[in-house]
């Protein structure tokens, strides 16, 4: 008996990320170009170090924020080292890919459609690079994926629940995806939110007794620093006595009362960083995580991704047409290869968003997940193209749908299949 579409599919995926497995044998040094990975690294070692020697472990999870940031890849780490945490993400994000599929299947694309989201979910540079990488999208966006491959339930929302021990941006969202199933009953209702709530209420209870703070913990990455960071920003463009104080290192924070303030005082400045956000997280392509983290092919543009003197940093300070320039003049391969991605992505998103014009419920709720994303990205210093990673399965299927519809407005017969979520 031959193999089924899906399965040629994920051996096809499966023979990629083996050669990128053995590229990563070559040049382990890539493990750790992801955003934050070696203070993710130290948090790692920590922990083992904490764990072998019989320290306070309780104090150790009280002092480095959400846990799903660094614990799952540290037990990893643990296990079998590096390569062993990369084999398991690769293995999560083949199984990712497979979702996808199944989703396409459920929400009326047919066989074609269903492989094709798969495929072009698999073939994106988050997808393809994260795993290799100490990342902690290589596991939150798997997660995200595996809650909408089946009706809202026990796997859903424990997958859900899980995600946000991992980045705390899909806390909400469990209330907006119940709203999309309104005949639900009870009994998996209960389920859902239980399971979606369980831990999160168990973590911050723990953290309530170690800290006698109501939080998910505190960590050089919360929210408070990142509006501490994002007000900041936003103040490049203000006088020098308009711009909120600079605190003392350890400081850095901001409550949600002093952002909105500031917010309020400033609404021009706070609507341009805002619209940088959403310009980012909707034409930048990404591309630059296989060309400069992974591969390395323009060294000399590494720092183009500091977040205080790359790229977003210049462009804010100088304007787009002046920062564009600059670079132009000095890193025009990397522009060029960056722009024509970003051309294609434009298309992408054009077609995601025509397909998003539709009265099925699942679409509705893929094309909300998009929405969502993007806005809860106003909670960091500053939105780059991975902060869209978790939406991009969606994308991909939403692009789907609007090239069918675009192929069934030219009369060309596209083969659908409308059935359930299982």
């Amino acid at each position: 008996m031959g193999l089924s579409a899906r399965q040629r599919l994920l051996l096809a995926f499966a023979a990629i990320h083996a050669a990128m497995f053995a590229y990563d044998l070559h040049h382990p040094e890539r493990f750790l170009r992801a955003d934050r990975a070696e203070e993710r690294l130290q948090s790692v070692h920590s922990f083992i170090d904490a764990l072998r020697g019989g320290g306070d472990l309780a104090a150790f999870f009280a002092a480095h924020g959400v846990p799903g940031d660094w614990l799952p890849q540290a037990l990893l780490y643990l296990a079998g080292g590096q390569f062993f945490v990369v084999a398991a993400q690769i293995a999560l994000v083949l199984a990712s890919i497979s979702c996808v599929y199944r989703i396409g299947r459920a929400i009326g694309l047919g066989e074609g459609g269903a492989l094709a989201s798969a495929a072009l979910y698999g073939a994106l540079p988050h997808t393809l690079v994260f795993p290799h990488q100490l990342a902690s999208e290589a596991i939150f966006v798997p997660l995200v994926v595996f809650g909408f491959a089946g009706l809202a339930g026990f796997r859903t929302g424990l997958s859900f629940g899980i995600a946000t021990l991992i980045r705390p941006v899909t806390l909400l969202w469990p209330p907006v995806h119940l709203a999309f199933f309104p005949g639900l009953r009870w009994k998996r209702l209960l389920v859902f939110v239980a399971a979606a709530l369980a831990p999160m209420v168990a973590w911050t209870g723990f953290i309530y007794l170690q800290t006698g703070e109501v939080s998910m913990g505190r960590s050089g990455h919360d929210l408070g620093h990142n509006l501490y960071a994002r007000a900041q920003r936003m103040a490049v463009s203000l006088p020098p006595e308009e711009r909120p104080r600079v605190r003392p290192l350890g400081y850095t924070t901001m409550n949600l009362r002093e952002y909105l303030g500031f917010v309020a005082r400033h609404p021009g400045a706070a609507a341009a960083h805002s619209a940088r956000d959403f310009a980012t997280l909707g034409v930048k392509s990404g591309v630059e995580r296989l060309t400069i983290d992974y591969l390395d092919l323009f060294p000399a543009s590494r720092a183009l991704q500091d977040a205080d003197s790359g790229w977003r940093a210049q462009v804010e300070r100088e304007g787009l047409g002046k920062a564009m320039l600059g670079l132009w003049r000095t890193q025009s391969g990397l522009l060029a290869a960056s722009g024509s991605a970003a051309l294609l992505f434009v298309a992408f998103m054009g077609l995601a968003l025509w397909g998003s014009f539709t009265r099925n419920r699942e679409r509705l709720l893929l094309a909300t997940f998009v929405l969502y994303v993007f806005f809860t990205a106003q909670a960091v210093d500053a939105a780059q193209s991975r902060h869209r990673a978790p939406a991009e399965f969606a994308l991909c299927l939403l692009a789907v749908a609007g090239w069918q519809r675009l192929r069934a407005r030219t009369q060309i017969p596209v083969l659908t299949e409308e059935v359930a979520f299982r």
